[in-house]
């Protein structure tokens, strides 16, 4: 069978030049970015460009070019909404972080005295080239964290060290590059997680230091080049997201970074993804020795119903690598479910539907329904609770600029997932990579209820809410009861009578506050303060306060929301 490697290498060679059309790297997940496309989706109401945002990363140039468009219709009074002075600057510094791609010369966001006469010449980026057929950017990357843990940790800290490399060759080919070491020490939940999955959250292989700490080295990157017209690809090692909530149920940005080639077609009402990945699977941690891969398919088709509505259809499949990737899963237009069935391979497969509606200006309601096993003679006796009955069910609401303040953001969601959802008869191909899932951070057997609070009140100052409340039933005495994603459901106990919370029940809620203050263009000094409490029937109550305060450059927050 053909890899994923000698695929990539056909499609380069197929496309060959494509004159006019450019291409460039993706905006970097969790970052600020995020928050300013989500306000101008919403407020645009039905967008061609910000409508088709559930597949994520975004990219760089396509969302440079529209919000550079929206500034000018600003500029000249005819936006059909009014923006706030911290609007004006998000898209300001959004611009110059992003020059490259827009009708700015670099001069309009110049600073008086470079470094050296070559370092820091705007304030976005600390070396930056742009030539004929070719621009590059260079930033350093910094996370310095330092903080208490009243777990009996103590003291914990964020030790990241890193660069980002970006840029374009012949506005045809665009690359990327993040390298960076990592040292640090986390709360006792977060070292029981890691003790737990053999994995520490995010990241891939990784030694263990003093204290209790973990050191790794995490690197991403890719290349993308446009296929078509209005065909685009990417073959990069890096994470994905789809899904228009807090919360995947299809795939989250969670797990480790994985080997993957993207295709998307974008054309009318239309936004269509095929992607193929090769994912580890869930191994114990040991040594450097080759570890067994998993191969990833997936196909997610975005559609503008109408102005109001956006309907999304995503499926995907997991199949070992026992015998290659299998050439039937590169069909950009077959459903899964019926190839995995004549291959009689023991694929994973899931289908989902996902929707979101902007209303107003001001809100947006959005939801996703995952099937991953579904029995239609069970459907009339739903609450009996057979263990086939495997979906997921996501709501939730944005409000932007919230009772008529500028730029408070809130967001409630809820996510439902029943027991078993994710999991397979071969454990190998449940829907994990690298010891971690690949959708809810906590797997499967979960009722979890989320609230985000978001306000920037001046243009440099960030603050950020967030509460998180779920039930979750765990195995208990060596009991499958259909959370852990990394063991078989061929060993339930039963086979009627699941519902979400059933096992041994936890009720958990976290609670976090973030202030950062941005220095400089995505430079910021920040603190951070977490209360979670983790409570277990029959067992003492637990709880932890963790605090920390630091300084970070050029790279979104770690955060531990589970």
């Amino acid at each position: 069978m053909l890899s994923l490697r000698t695929w990539f290498v056909l499609l380069l060679l197929l496309s060959g030049p494509v004159a006019g059309i450019c291409q460039s790297d993706n905006l970097t997940l969790n970052t600020k970015d995020y928050t300013l496309m989500n306000q101008l989706d919403i407020k645009l109401q039905h967008d061609s460009t910000f409508s088709f945002s559930t597949v994520k990363p975004l990219n760089r140039q396509s969302m440079t070019e529209r919000v550079e468009y929206i500034d000018s219709l600003d500029k000249a009074g005819t936006l059909p909404f009014q923006l706030s002075k911290v609007d004006r600057y998000n898209i300001r510094m959004f611009l110059m972080d992003n020059y490259e791609w827009t009708n700015h010369h670099q001069d309009s966001f110049r600073v008086k005295h470079p470094i050296l006469h070559a370092f820091y010449e705007t304030t976005a980026h600390l070396y930056a080239v742009d030539v004929k057929d070719f621009n590059l950017r260079v930033d350093p990357v910094l996370n310095l964290q330092y903080g208490h843990s009243n777990d009996g940790v103590g003291n914990t800290y964020q030790n990241t060290r890193g660069l980002l490399f970006r840029g374009s060759v012949a506005n045809k080919i665009g690359f990327y590059t993040y390298i960076s070491d990592n040292q640090e020490v986390d709360p006792l939940y977060v070292q029981q997680y890691v003790t737990a999955h053999n994995a520490v959250p995010g990241a891939a292989f990784y030694k263990d230091i003093s204290r209790n700490g973990y050191d790794y080295f995490d690197f991403r990157g890719g290349i993308s080049f446009t296929l078509a017209k209005y065909v685009h690809v990417q073959y990069a090692y890096d994470r994905l997201f789809i899904g228009n909530g807090f919360r995947s149920l299809d795939l989250s940005d969670f797990s480790a970074p994985y080997l993957f080639l993207r295709l998307n077609l974008r054309i009318w009402k239309l936004d269509y993804e095929m992607i193929l990945a090769q994912t580890m699977q869930s191994v114990p941690q040991v040594g450097r020795d080759p570890k067994p891969q998993n191969y990833l398919s997936m196909h997610h088709l975005s559609a503008q119903i109408f102005k109001w509505f956006n309907l999304g259809l995503y499926e995907n499949v997991m199949e070992n690598g026992n015998y290659g990737f299998q050439l039937s899963y590169t069909n950009p237009i077959i459903f899964y479910r019926g190839i995995e069935g004549n291959l009689g391979a023991a694929g994973k497969c899931n289908i989902a539907i996902d929707a979101k509606s902007n209303i107003g200006r001001h809100v947006q309601l959005y939801g996703n329904i995952l099937f991953d096993e579904f029995r239609a003679n069970d459907l009339s006796n739903y609450g009996g609770g057979n263990w086939a009955n495997k979906q997921a069910l996501q709501g939730g609401v944005k409000y932007i600029n919230a009772f008529g303040v500028h730029n408070l953001d809130l967001q409630g969601e809820m996510n439902l997932i029943r027991p078993f959802v994710y999991t397979n008869f071969d454990s190998t191909t449940n829907y994990t990579a690298y010891n971690q899932p690949l959708a809810h951070p906590l797997g499967a057997n979960i009722r979890e209820f989320d609230l985000l609070v978001n306000y920037q009140p001046i243009p440099r100052l960030y603050l950020a809410g967030k509460a998180i409340q779920y039930l979750q039933g765990l195995d208990s005495g060596g009991v499958n009861y259909g959370n852990n994603l990394f063991d078989t459901y061929n060993t339930r106990p039963f086979d009627n009578g699941w519902h979400i919370g059933t096992g041994l029940q936890v009720h958990s809620l976290t609670l976090s506050l973030n202030a950062a203050y941005e220095i400089l263009n995505n430079t910021f000094l920040e603190f951070t303060v977490n209360h979670r409490t983790y409570n277990v029937e029959t067992m003492p109550k637990s709880s932890t306060l963790w605090y920390q305060f630091g300084f970070r450059m050029n790279i979104a927050r770690r955060v531990f929301d589970f």
